[in-house]
């Protein structure tokens, strides 16, 4: 296969990539790109030593440095909405008697809470989960 066919290939799957964002076309077309430069420097000639270089690199960066980049992504992303109320601590405003539920105030504003254990107006809890628009709380140990 030429050069040319290679680098289609690859500039394919960075369209693709770009579509999908699932770091699996960035592979191929990184193999398929850097086979492209070797086919063009007539270093890999033959197809079939084309195709089990383009295969070992595919496979060599997803099972190298896929899970590199899933993390790195992954530690980037923000918490948003309610994600972002676990582990934030709280006053409660309303008697909180399981299986009743109670209200909390958090960061100004008030929510309806349950907890496990009778908790009484003025106490401090911390939020563990958030189940709808109900926080699921517990005391807060200093």
């Amino acid at each position: 296969m030429s050069y040319m066919a290679w680098l289609i290939i690859g500039i394919g799957c960075v369209i693709i990539e770009i579509a999908t964002v699932g770091f699996w076309f960035l592979w191929l077309s990184i193999a398929a790109l850097t086979l492209s430069l070797l086919t063009w420097l007539q270093i890999v000639t033959a197809l079939p030593a084309q195709i089990i270089i383009f295969g070992i690199i595919t496979i060599s960066l997803v099972i190298f440095t896929r899970p590199l980049v899933k993390k790195f992504i992954k530690a980037n992303e923000v918490k948003s909405n309610v994600e972002a109320l676990v582990g934030v601590a709280g006053i409660v405003t309303m008697e909180i008697d399981p299986p009743h539920t109670g209200q909390v105030k958090l960061q100004g504003e008030i929510w309806t809470a349950r907890a496990n254990a009778p908790l009484g107006e003025n106490e401090k809890v911390v939020v563990k989960s958030v189940e709808g628009v109900t926080l699921n709380v517990e005391p807060f140990m200093e």
